[in-house]
Parts: C-alpha cells; structure tokens; sequence
C-alpha cells in the first residue's frame, strides 16, 4: 500500500511542480506594453504643430499676396513719375543725407548702389560724397569714412558688402547693374564688412515702398532682409552697437502706418529720408539723429 502511494506520488510530482512554477512565477509581461502606453501623449503635439503651422501658412500666404498687390502698386505710381520731379526729388534727398550730423559723424557705412532701371532714389553724389570725404585730421566736422557696397552672390538671398576705394571699382553684372569684384584690381580680396573687426556705423537702403512704422517693402528677393539679419546677429555677438538703418525713399513710396504687411524674416528700417526732410521711426533713430 505504501509503495503504491509513493508511486503515484513519484508520477505526480512533476506536474505539480510545473504548477507551482506557473503561478508563483509568472512570466513578466512585454516591455513594449510600457513603450505602447507613452505613444498618445507624444502624437498630440506633432498634431497641434501640424494645425499651428496650417494657420501660418495661411498667414503667409495673405502677407505675400498684399505685398504683390502693393508692389504692382507702387511700380506704377514710381513709372508714372514725371523725370523732372524724380531729379529734385533725388538731389533733395541727397542733401538732407549729406548735410545731416548723423551723417557727417559715421565712419563706416554700408550703402546701396542706385539703378536707374530699377527707379531707384539716386545715390550717385552721395556715394561720391563719401568716397571723397577728407580725413577729420583737417579739423573737418565729418570724418574719414570706409563705404562698402552690395554683391549679389547666389539667387538664393546671398549678398555681400565689400569694401571700395572709388567708384572705378564697380563693374556692371548679368543685369547691368553696378557692383564690386570679389577680389581688387591687384588680385587681392576686398574687405568684407562681415568680416570686419569694427561695427558698421549707417547702412543706406533701397526699397520699393515704406510706412511710417519702418515697415519696409523689397522687391522680393529677400536681399537686404538677409543680409541686415545676419549682420544684426554678428554685431549683437560682437557687442556692438547696432548700425542705424536708414531708407531712402521718393514721396509717392511713404506708405501709412500698417500698410505693408510684415513676416519674421522682415527687418524694419529706423528712419525714412524723404525730399521733406528725415523722419526718424525708433528710439535708437531719435537718439542718434537727435532730432
């Protein structure tokens, strides 16, 4: 009898050891399950960006539509212009900038070089101006200046200010207009004012309309925007002072306050320089112009 019950105890033995095992030490469950559960929380904000970035989009889309509008605009109020009142208007403007102590006091200055077919406001005897203006060792109120001038580098936005002596340093590119070679008449490279160890004092800037906020309107390629922006960043990092940026513009290209629409990448100007005269727009503006 008693080998008998050890029989069966023997034969049993190992099912109830499978049992045991079975319940008193479960298998754990998956570490996906715990992967799985934190999925949710990460697909919403991807869900909102993608919302947020629509309505910006949109957003966009009606900015670049009223610049469109607004250029179509103002090319024909500048193309309507009669000749003579765009010469008083350009020799105006001209001397307002030369005779202005904000002017006369900047020793370094970035500025554009006028195009006629673009019906840009003159800058042909201002930049002469500068080229030409005597060292402040003659007891002169204004004072040596260095100017650089703008080169297109890409279709991609990139532009380049280099560094000129005279006027003989300029050669007409694939749009006939007027810009410096990379390297000097002695094959060496021009100064590049983002490279420079000293601040830019003044840019003088184009542009096809302006309003009374500073609010300024390219002609679309993004040129200026790209160029100020990443020379704010260097001065910012330098810890310079930031350059004054003047615009200079006809009378039928002042626009109210609020009428130019405005993105991110839009750098606004601080003063306007009209035929009536300088209308400063933000406190470094007042400040520096005294006015």
């Amino acid at each position: 009898m008693v080998a008998s019950l050890a029989g069966c105890c023997r034969c049993l033995l190992p099912t109830l050891l499978r049992r045991f095992q079975l319940r008193h030490f479960p298998t754990p469950p998956p570490l996906q399950y715990s992967y799985i559960s934190h999925q949710l929380p990460y697909r919403r904000p991807s869900i909102l960006f993608a919302a947020m970035s629509s309505d910006q989009t949109s957003n966009l889309d009606d900015a670049f539509k009223q610049k469109r509008l607004l250029r179509s605009k103002v090319r024909k109020s500048l193309k309507s212009m009669d000749p003579s009142l765009r010469s008083q208007e350009d020799e105006a403007i001209q001397n307002i900038v030369m005779e202005a102590p904000w002017f006369k006091s900047s020793r370094r200055m970035c500025a554009y070089i006028s195009c006629s077919a673009l019906r840009e406001v003159d800058t042909s005897k201002l930049l002469a101006h500068i080229l030409q203006t005597p060292s402040s060792s003659d007891g002169n109120s204004s004072v040596a200046k260095k100017l650089y001038v703008p080169r297109v580098e890409d279709k991609n936005s990139n532009m380049r200010m280099f560094l000129i002596s005279s006027m003989d340093d300029l050669i007409a590119n694939s749009m006939d207009i007027l810009e410096p070679a990379a390297v000097d008449r002695n094959g060496n490279p021009r100064e590049d004012v983002m490279e420079s160890d000293e601040p830019a004092d003044l840019f003088i800037l184009p542009g096809l309309a302006f309003d009374k906020s500073g609010r300024r309107l390219g002609r679309g390629g993004g040129y200026y925007d790209t160029f100020l922006r990443k020379y704010q960043l260097r001065a910012k990092e330098k810890n310079w002072t930031q350059p004054l940026l003047v615009a200079l513009t006809y009378s039928v290209q002042i626009m109210e306050e609020g009428a130019i629409s405005m993105t991110d990448q839009d750098i606004p100007v601080d003063a306007l320089v009209s035929p009536s005269g300088v209308i400063p727009i933000t406190s470094a503006a007042l400040e520096r112009m005294q006015i």
